[in-house]
This record gives structure tokens, sequence and C-alpha cells, in this order.
């Protein structure tokens, strides 16, 4: 019994710091590379290669919580002519 509920517990710290890093990618990504303008979510998706319909997710992550794949993740990063490694640590994560 004190196993499973250690395991709990520890599965819920876990989430919450998954959660807080994707928060922290979203939230990067949408101050710092695609702004508040509906166009520039638009123009965002077309340039990076991504559905606009996700980039609408990821700059509307504070509503409706948003998991970013590392794929897309990725393809944005190679976009921007950053690899995954500077990403982290421009976010500083």
């Amino acid at each position: 019994m004190r196993t499973a509920v250690r395991s709990i517990f520890f599965n819920k710290d876990f989430i919450c710091c998954v959660r807080d890093v994707y928060d922290t990618i979203c939230d990067y990504i949408t101050r710092e590379w695609i702004g508040s303008r509906e166009e520039s979510v638009r123009s965002f998706a077309t340039d990076h290669d991504i559905d606009e319909k996700t980039a609408r997710r990821i700059r509307d992550f504070k509503i409706s919580p948003y998991k970013i794949t590392l794929y897309t993740l990725e393809k944005i990063c190679t976009s921007r002519k950053v690899t995954l490694e500077e990403f982290f640590r421009m976010i500083k994560r």
C-alpha cells in the first residue's frame, strides 16, 4: 500500500514538472516568436511548416493546456536554424 501511495505522489509531482516544461516552451514561443496578432499566427505556421491549428494551440496554451510534441518543436527550431539544445538554453531549462 505504501509503495502505491508513493508512486501516486511521485507521478503527480512528475506530471506537474512536465506540465511546467510544456507551459514554459509554449510561453516562450508565444512571447518571442508568434506575437499577439491573429495574422502572425498564420504567418508563423506557414513559415515554420506547422499546421495553423497547432500554432493556435501553442498561443492559447493558458486557456487549454497544450503538450507540444518533440517533432513539432524540432520543426520550429529547424525553421529558425536553432538546435534543440540552443532552444532549451534560451528558455533556461
